[in-house]
């Protein structure tokens, strides 16, 4: 399922409970684990800013290949070492390298260069990154934060397909053993239907709406998967229930979200949620 697993760390940002993840994700599913160690280039714009006036060409290249080397110390001595030391307690393989570039655009070339079926990564909200390659990549992007429970929260909804949160999340609940809750969320904000190819609708009344997710969770009630049916709005009734079972993890699939509240336009539906929510998410894009 995740036999190729990449991790992107930041230079802006790192935390030791991704590689903890990887390690785990690993035992269980017989994966590689890559170490993407990434530079951020806007540090060298930053400081070219503030010494435009006073420096040469010459010296500010000689700052930015400091900055570099200082950065590339930082990753050896630090965040390599962790790696090397927690993977091979585990006996997992490893590898890894260190790039140049902006966070999401260094993950989308790598994902060019190489299969992955997954993205396991930190998301720190008061970081300068953008987190762009959560609505532009088309691999699994888990997201680790907090919860010590043995439980996952797949999310569905009228507002997408609906077929790869099912699926994905009945296959990791019997492989991690975990218990399965599953929600279905009548967004009235935004009450249009979804179809399987991920075409909207006209607008539903809620009525109809409730009555799609009612004949969808149904299909559920005899695999010993915990259904619930909610009206609201998408990301307020996904972070109430996740906070209700403390989930371990809260799986969303590719949402078509386009109005909020007024009918204001809704942008970044998966960087709010990961701004609002402690717990891990896996985005299926």
């Amino acid at each position: 399922m995740f036999k190729n697993i990449l991790i992107p760390i930041s230079s802006e940002f790192y935390s030791i409970n991704v590689l903890l993840r990887g390690v785990f994700l690993s035992k269980k599913f017989k994966s590689t684990i890559n170490l993407l160690y990434i530079i951020e280039e806007k540090r060298f714009n930053h400081t070219d800013k503030l010494v435009d006036t006073y420096r040469t060409t010459m010296e500010k290249e000689e700052t930015k290949k400091e900055i570099i080397n200082t950065h590339k110390q930082v990753a050896d001595t630090i965040i390599f070492d962790d790696a090397k030391k927690i993977f091979k307690e585990k006996d997992v393989k490893l590898e890894g390298k260190i790039v140049n570039g902006e966070f999401s655009d260094v993950i989308k070339q790598e994902l060019i260069l190489k299969n992955y079926d997954l993205i396991l990564m930190g998301f720190e909200k008061e970081s300068s990154l953008k987190y762009r390659l959560l609505e532009d990549v088309d691999v699994p992007v888990w997201i680790v934060g907090e919860g010590e429970s043995k439980k996952i929260l797949a999310v569905c909804t009228n507002l997408a397909p609906n077929k790869k949160v099912p699926i994905v999340s009945m296959k990791l609940a019997e492989k991690l053993d975990w218990d399965l809750h599953m929600l279905y969320v009548a967004d009235i904000e935004d009450s249009v239907q979804v179809d399987e190819k991920g075409n909207r609708s006209e607008r539903k009344t809620e009525r109809e709406l409730l009555n799609v997710g009612q004949k969808f969770l149904e299909n559920f009630r005899d695999k010993k998967i915990k259904t619930r049916l909610v009206k609201g709005t998408l990301e307020k009734e996904t972070i109430k229930k996740a906070q209700e079972i403390n989930a371990q993890l809260v799986i969303v699939g590719r949402e078509q979200k386009k109005k909020g509240v007024l009918g204001l336009p809704v942008k970044n539906l998966k960087k709010k949620l990961a701004e609002k929510c402690k717990y891990s998410l896996l985005f299926l894009n």
